[in-house]
């Protein structure tokens, strides 16, 4: 193996390997999964919700379907291992195409690789499986579109069909005309003629991501998310990016380094460059789910202008220096086929490994199954809402993952139920509520349920589970 190909190995197959040996998150998945098997097995999408106990009968806007159908045949071929395997693949795919493409931007295979890596270093908090990755493969399948426009003008027109399939996966496609107007500016700004056709399939994108089941709603649906209030206050992801986790120093510090690159660089970096680096990074500031966008256009501004090839001195590659190269790659190789989720311990009640997903609360999800009866409701912690919707589809719960679904009087009822505010008890009644799920670290909720005549069923290091006698 050469060392060019070696390169190309890693960048790809170290992010698999990474993504083998995470868990699959829960909260948002599980209850992708469900409405997957509900639109294959009706034929048709969910108008309205089915699966809580306070929002019953509303409307609910699925504008991820596409997602979840995927989402539901890989688990109905593969089951949970299929879905690891996949989340894997995908991410692999991402990375491959980022490596791609700063390679066609001028960059030897070394530093497009290394570059890439770094990408994934920063993109890694949001490489959940769920289908905002599906949209991260089609924002590099856009993007490869583009850099390869002046090469190959006619294939740009590839990018409306992509965006099209991408509105019915995710609501980040509106990234699509978006990165499709940036090129067009890099045209304007070479005076190149492939400005007027850069803007037609720009335009022509726009319409294309109206080709849902929702029409031209489905831009409402992407604009109004980031701006519900509700969503921003509750969900992390959708708050401004911090430097006070993990995620936020990543961001932040990758930002940096492309200033120092800016600051350094020798020559004048041209304005459709910075309007490049510049879109990305408020999208990313404006919320930490826009971090995972940010690295991956990043590395298609910088790559082959502020970071340049660094190929190395040219030297003749042995007949062992190539077998060393092929070792790496084995042992790599090897660490993946390790790392497959195979074998394992099963959640009792549900086809999933229980060192492969988190949250999967087994015993409390053994407990609820053997207990509760068709159409009991569950008061639940808002993170494992998905999971009991997923794990035990007889019951309804009180609230899920899909936080812009509650309005917020049915989040103020929630918050005043599990602070203990007076009524709370009334609430619970007014619910019809048979189940109480509590986590370990709620024990004034817990107490309270105890001193209210509720008996406790079950309880272990997830949490406990109380009933009303």
């Amino acid at each position: 193996m050469s060392l060019r190909a070696l390169w190309w190995f890693l960048a790809i197959v170290l992010p698999v390997l990474a993504s083998l040996i995470a868990k699959i998150s829960t909260v948002d998945l599980a209850y992708q999964l469900r409405a997957g098997a509900e639109i294959l097995a009706a034929g048709a999408i969910p108008r309205t919700d089915t699966w809580t106990f306070t929002m019953a009968g509303q409307p609910w806007f699925d504008q991820q379907w596409g997602a979840q159908v995927v989402l539901r045949l890989v688990e109905s071929v593969g089951g949970w291992i299929g879905l690891a395997v996949s989340r894997a693949l995908l991410v692999g795919v991402i990375f491959g195409g980022t490596t791609l493409i700063a390679v066609r931007r001028g960059l030897d295979a070394r530093t497009a690789a290394i570059l890439s890596l770094l990408a994934f270093v920063v993109t890694a908090p949001a490489l959940a499986l769920r289908p905002q990755l599906l949209g991260m493969v089609c924002f590099v399948a856009v993007l490869l579109l583009v850099v390869y426009r002046r090469e190959h003008p006619r294939r740009l027109w590839f990018a409306p069909i992509v965006i099209a399939i991408w509105a019915n996966l995710h609501g980040s496609f509106f990234l699509g005309p978006v990165v499709l107007g940036l090129a067009w500016l890099e045209e304007v700004h070479d005076g190149h003629t492939m400005a007027r056709q850069t803007l037609a399939v720009a335009i022509v994108s726009v319409v294309a991501a109206c080709l849902t089941p929702f029409g031209p709603f489905v831009w409402l649906y992407a604009t109004g998310l980031s701006t519900n209030a509700g969503v921003t206050a509750r969900v992390t992801e959708w708050q401004p990016t911090s430097i006070r986790n993990v995620p936020g120093l990543l961001f932040f510090a990758s930002a940096l380094a492309v200033v120092v690159l800016i600051a350094r660089s020798e020559r004048r970096i041209p304005w459709p460059t910075l309007a490049w680096l510049g879109v990305f990074f408020l999208i990313g500031v404006y919320a930490q789910r826009g971090i995972a966008w940010w690295p991956i256009a990043a590395v298609t501004a910088i790559a082959g202008s502020l970071v340049p090839s660094m190929p190395g001195r040219t030297r003749l590659e042995t007949a062992g220096m190539r077998r060393l190269n092929a070792l790496v790659a084995g042992v790599v190789v090897l660490a993946c086929l390790v790392a497959l989720p195979t074998g394992r311990p099963a959640v009792a009640g549900a086809e999933v490994s229980q060192d492969l997903a988190a949250p999967a609360p087994p015993g409390i999800t053994s407990t609820l199954r053997d207990l509760a009866g068709s159409g009991d409701r569950i008061f639940n912690p808002q993170p494992w809402g998905s999971w009991f919707e997923y794990a035990i589809p007889t019951t309804l719960v009180a609230v899920d993952s899909r936080t812009e679904l509650f309005t917020t009087d049915v989040w103020s009822r929630y918050d005043r139920v599990a602070a203990g505010v007076e009524g709370w008890e009334d609430q619970l009644a007014t619910w019809d509520v048979r189940f109480v799920v509590v986590l370990p670290t709620d024990t004034a909720f817990a107490s309270r349920l105890v001193d209210a005549g509720w008996t406790e069923l079950y309880r272990d290091a997830d949490g406990a589970v109380y009933t009303r006698v």
